[in-house]
């Protein structure tokens, strides 16, 4: 009997333990646009101008990537999240790691962000900590699969402020959405 009811136990606990398959739009807290964030800003610092009428080398210029950049690293998060094991897919931004691994890296929606300024809004930015070795060089350069525990944690990097932090256990190469 005392085998059964284990074994009961470890079948019901079973879906509790899968990973939560998110996209981007589920790390936004509902109600945030970062559209109308930008749009408020242009307003305030331009005033009535359109941006095509803005010259290369406005003097405003720098103060509205100011504006951007410190609206971008106190965008909202979604503490629904904390503690949850998830499963996303993105783009790798190596930071820490050696020739052939790399254990901390910054997943983000899509190729070459964190690589222009501003970065994105911190809301769509992921602090990966990679268990064991880490993840191969060529497969974190690239479009994958990440599966671990997400934290609600913002944490400032060299490349922009990432809002969570993932404590991945595996990583696979991103090949679509299951139908």
């Amino acid at each position: 009997m005392r085998v059964f009811t284990i074994l009961l136990c470890l079948t019901l606990s079973l879906p509790a333990m899968a990973a939560r398959e998110l996209e981007w739009d589920d790390l936004v807290p509902e109600g945030y646009e970062p559209q109308k964030v930008y749009g408020a800003l242009f307003d305030e610092i331009y005033g009535d101008k359109e941006p095509d009428d803005i010259e290369d080398g406005d003097d405003k210029g720098e103060r509205m990537m100011d504006a951007i950049d410190k609206a971008w690293r106190e965008a909202p998060l979604k503490q629904s999240l904390d503690n949850t094991v998830v499963r996303l897919p993105g783009y790798g931004v190596p930071m820490d790691g050696d020739e052939e691994y790399v254990r901390e890296f910054l997943l983000v929606p899509y190729f070459g962000a964190c690589i222009h300024t501003p970065p994105p809004p911190r809301n769509q930015i992921i602090l990966v900590k990679m268990e064991g070795r880490g993840v191969p060089l060529d497969l974190a350069v690239g479009a994958m699969w990440l599966e671990g525990t997400l934290k609600v944690s913002s944490q400032d990097t060299e490349y922009g402020t990432a809002g969570y932090v993932l404590e991945g256990q595996s990583a696979e190469p991103f090949t679509g959405y299951p139908q």
